[in-house]
This record gives structure tokens, sequence and C-alpha cells, in this order.
């Protein structure tokens, strides 16, 4: 009798199993569409150009090298997506978007639109963010060595215990960005106007890059060894 029973019981594990692949299987199949569930699924080297993602989960999928022009992500959940190497990301809208701990190493999120949305403790080094609309965005506790914000306009940003190593604001327009506790080692702020910073200390200064062009809070100086080389 309890060997019948452990057959059983084995038997309906096993069917749970393969019930939740078949499950899990089916949602990454899924056709593109607002408010659908690709969490965990592997859409690598997809061109996924235009598409409506609004509303969708994306939560531990990897979307790397993948191409983004247009998408609508707005409402959308990225947490721990990679997005890594991503080819383009043009015009694409992450408004009201979660990005929390997302990865997108080199990727290309050129003239894209991020709005009210989190992408802190995310891993965006080397990524290129030249010309895009970044407001009411948390970008603490991140690592974003060496990414490009040349020419975006950034609006109410939080860079709270940011890396923000070699990275440059070249042409950016900043306002109301928050650089407490932020890691500026030769970060490029040549020709900008810093007066929309809050929270900017003298040491942080120290070790930034900038130029006579660069204009400062009240209350901060320029250091000796303006224009950085390296």
């Amino acid at each position: 009798m309890y060997r019948n029973k452990s057959k059983q019981i084995l038997l309906f594990i096993c069917v749970a199993v393969l019930a939740s692949i078949g499950t899990a299987q089916a949602g990454c199949n899924d056709k593109r569409s607002p408010g659908m569930d690709w969490s965990g699924c592997k859409k690598t080297n997809k061109m996924l150009d235009d598409s409506n993602f609004s509303d969708s989960r994306f939560d531990n999928a990897n979307l790397s090298r993948s191409s983004l022009d247009g998408a609508n992500f707005s409402g959308a959940s990225l947490v721990k997506t990679d997005l890594t190497k991503v080819v383009s990301a043009n015009r694409a809208r992450f408004i009201r978007a979660n990005l929390t701990k997302a990865v997108g190493y080199r990727a290309n999120f050129e003239h894209a639109i991020v709005q009210d949305s989190s992408l802190a403790k995310s891993e965006f080094s080397r990524a290129n963010f030249k010309n895009t609309e970044l407001s009411g965005i948390d970008w603490s506790k991140s690592e974003l060595g060496r990414i490009d914000f040349s020419g975006a306009r950034l609006d109410q940003v939080s860079f709270e215990f940011t890396n923000l190593s070699r990275a440059s604001f070249s042409s950016a327009h900043l306002t109301n960005v928050n650089l407490e506790g932020a890691y500026t080692y030769l970060t490029r702020f040549q020709g900008v106007d810093l007066r929309g910073t809050s929270n900017l200390r003298q040491f942080q200064l120290d070790i930034a890059c900038g130029d006579d062009s660069t204009r400062l809070p009240d209350g901060l100086s320029q250091p000796e060894n303006w224009p950085c080389t390296e």
C-alpha cells in the first residue's frame, strides 16, 4: 500500500514539474503584445523594433544583442534583465519602468526616453545614452563607468553612491541631478553647467575633469589639474 502511495506521489510531482515547464515554454513563445510575460526567457539577437511591451514582464530575461528601436516598455518590469550589447534602442520608451539590477554593458540607448523609472543597482558600464531624455530616474548604487551621456537631458536624476568614473557628460543638460556620494574619478564635465546638481562636493570635483567653461555650484572651485589627462 505504501509503495503504491509513493508511486502516486512521485507521479503527481512529475506531472506538476512537466506542467510548469510547459507553461514556462509557452510564455516564452507568446507573441509580442502588451501585458505579456517573458520572465526568464532567452530572446537574444532578436529584432524587436516597434514592439508594444507596455505593462509586460521581462524579469531575469536575456535580451542581449537584440534591437529595440521604437519599442514601448512603459510600465514594464525588467528586473535583473540582461540588456548587454543591445544593438539599438533608438526612440525606445521606458516610462514608469522597473530596471532595478538590470545589466546593459555596452548597450546602445541613444535617443531613448526614460521617465519616472528605477535603474537602481544596475550595471550600464560603457553604455551609450547619448541624446537621451532622462527624467525622474533613481540610478543610485549603480555601476556606470565610462557611460556616455553626451548631449543627454537629465532632470531629477539621482546618482547617489553610483560609480560614474570616466563617464562623459559632454554637452549634457543637468537639472536637479543628485550626485551625493557618486564616484567621479575622471568623469568628464567639460563645458557642462553643474549648477543644476546637488550634493556635489569639492573632493568629487578634484578627481573629475572639466575646463574653463565648466560652471560650478556656489562654494566650489575649479581644481588646479583641469583639464584632465589620463
